[in-house]
């Protein structure tokens, strides 16, 4: 192999061991390899493909917040390998924001205001930085930040993903703040939204959400794919059955509604067509759950691959299986709703098999179990029932503790469900040991 294009040709180099000798003698060192090239340096669309790997971390968000915390530190340690990096590794940690605390978010809101106003127009950018590097907001354990969820929201012109926890309460000035802001039309994940106040709060004040302001903020986020909104019953009035605004949603893929009782923003879901709809998750709202979950399913569960239904209180549940006729994976709580299909005489469209995979329920529970073994012969593609909160026990526990309490019922399950092809797994998607 030739080494001419990777190395190249040294001078030669005299040694003269006795240069003040009479008659010094001098000969060639010969070096072992000739001096190679110089390594070109990597071009910053490279190097920043190579460091969003390991600061775009999706394992984060599994762990307790110390260890995100410390993790968040040692990301921040790249800044300091050397100065061409932090033009490449700063855009790339202000990508990805997750605060903590209520002094962290005061301090970043003062930093990003006080960018803004140093920011001119000579650099031909119309947005300041690092305000336009960040793209996705996730906030944790924050009480009464209104005030600087407001200053902030319009300082984010290319936010994509906004994730707030139960507890932080958005009034209608920062919901304005969100849906006037520059670049609204990007968002593409919005989860946390909660439109109903704390119990004790008057109806007059300005922190109160309002319903509408939710709805005039979904019609200007066309390239959503995850909502979730969450609502307090308690502190909600139901309101008047009056038409609402025709949203659109066409990308939609991920929704979420805990507790949401029929009012205007609740009808604009249900008229609002989602084709792309994939992921179902309904906590209905007292009694009207069956109502609610059968409008809902009736609207959007034709197409609907996953669905994750939490029923509340003893009404009887729709008919799931028959309102979904794609549904691949269904995960329930308690109580449990009857699981059942039509008769092949009485309905002849539910003739054909339907395509669930995967069941997942809280424990055990001997009603259901015979349900499940009764339309069994209509699921042909059912492989797996997971219990989601109890576990196998390790091998080494006696053979009585294996078969008492939910132990015994789990491998009774278990043993009645393998003759029909059908995996029971606990909640690590295990099976015994």
């Amino acid at each position: 192999m030739s080494v001419s294009g990777t190395y190249t040709e040294t001078p030669a180099i005299f040694l003269r061991p006795r240069p003040l000798s009479r008659t010094p003698g001098s000969f060639m060192l010969l070096p072992l390899l000739p001096r190679p090239r110089p390594v070109k340096p990597l071009p910053a669309e490279v190097w920043s493909k190579v460091l969003s790997y390991v600061v775009d971390d999706e394992e984060g968000g599994r762990m307790g917040i110390p260890v995100r915390r410390a993790l968040l530190r040692e990301k921040w340690k790249l800044l300091f390998v050397c100065k061409s990096w932090v033009n490449v590794v700063l855009p790339l940690l202000y990508s990805r924001v997750q605060i903590f605390t209520v002094t962290t978010l005061g301090k970043f809101v003062a930093h990003l205001s006080s960018s803004d106003t140093r920011w001119d127009s000579i650099r031909r950018i119309p947005y300041s930085t690092p305000g336009r590097w960040i793209a996705l907001v996730h906030s944790t354990d924050l009480l009464l930040v209104d005030s600087n969820i407001t200053r902030l929201f319009p300082l984010l012109p290319f936010l994509t993903s906004l994730y707030l926890v139960p507890e932080i309460l958005l009034s209608n000035r920062a919901l304005d703040a969100l849906h006037i802001k520059d670049g609204i039309g990007q968002l593409r994940s919005l989860k946390g939204i909660k439109i109903s106040a704390p119990v004790g709060h008057s109806s007059t004040l300005p922190l109160v959400p309002n319903p509408d302001a939710v709805i005039q903020l979904l019609q200007s986020c066309p390239r959503l794919e995850q909502l979730e909104i969450a609502c307090d019953p308690r502190s909600l009035r139901e309101q008047g059955a009056a038409l609402p605004p025709l949203l659109h949603l066409p990308n939609l893929k991920f929704l979420c509604l805990s507790a949401i009782p029929i009012c205007r923003l609740f009808l604009a879901i249900l008229s609002t067509p989602l084709p792309e709809l994939r992921h179902l998750a309904v906590t209905p709202y007292g009694g009207q759950r069956t109502s609610q979950l059968s409008a809902l399913l009736a609207a959007h569960g034709r197409g609907l691959p996953r669905h994750l239904l939490v029923p509340i209180g003893d009404l009887p549940a729709p008919p799931v299986l028959t309102s979904c006729p794609e549904l691949h994976y269904l995960s329930l709580d308690r109580p449990l709703p009857v699981l059942t299909l039509p008769a092949l005489a009485q309905d002849a469209e539910s003739s054909h098999p339907h395509p669930l995979r995967v069941v997942t329920i809280p424990r055990p529970n001997a009603r259901f179990l015979r349900e499940v073994e009764a339309v069994l012969p209509r699921l042909p593609s059912l492989t797996v029932v997971r219990v989601r909160a109890v576990r196998w026990l390790r091998s080494g526990v006696s053979g009585k503790a294996l078969e008492a309490g939910v132990q015994g019922e789990m491998r009774d399950w278990r043993c009645r469900l393998m003759r029909k092809g059908v995996r029971l797994v606990d909640n690590e998607w295990r099976d015994p040991e």
